[in-house]
């Protein structure tokens, strides 16, 4: 079992040996950011421009809180299976992760009295596959 000290030290180790991890970083940063100017700035304005923009100010904190954790997922992949270097199987845990939890958050909310909302889960996925897209686009490789 890792300490904090060693979680640390891998994750400094491979931001150092892989710069455009701070891009993924710049990402998930701006992901929960979204998520944050969405729910408490636009939606308490309650701005009715059309139907396809209250679409959106119900759906898009499911697309941001998919890239963003998957995103951190990703970074900390490493730190917790640093034996593991595959990135596809860095990806596939990252989507999974993000993916998995969310869909058990909507399934959670049920309970609680919310109905399921299928477009939620679908933005989810929407944003992890976004995040997919980023990765491959920025090249990051595994040292």
């Amino acid at each position: 079992m890792k300490n904090f000290n060693s979680i640390k030290y891998e994750i400094d180790k491979e931001r150092n040996e892989n710069p455009k991890l701070k891009i993924l970083s710049y990402w998930s940063l701006f992901s929960f950011v979204g998520i944050i100017i969405i729910k408490t700035i636009i939606r308490p304005k309650q701005l009715h421009i059309s139907e396809f923009f209250i679409f959106l100010q119900g759906t898009l904190p499911n697309y941001f809180a998919g890239a963003g954790l998957f995103s951190l997922a990703f970074i900390f992949y490493r730190a917790f299976f640093s034996y593991e270097n595959s990135i596809i199987k860095r990806i596939v845990f990252s989507f999974l992760f993000s993916f998995v939890g969310l869909t058990m958050w909507e399934l959670v909310q049920y309970f609680m009295g919310y109905p399921v909302d299928y477009y939620d889960i679908i933005m989810t996925a929407i944003g992890g596959v976004s995040s997919i897209i980023i990765v491959l686009l920025i090249r990051i490789k595994n040292y």
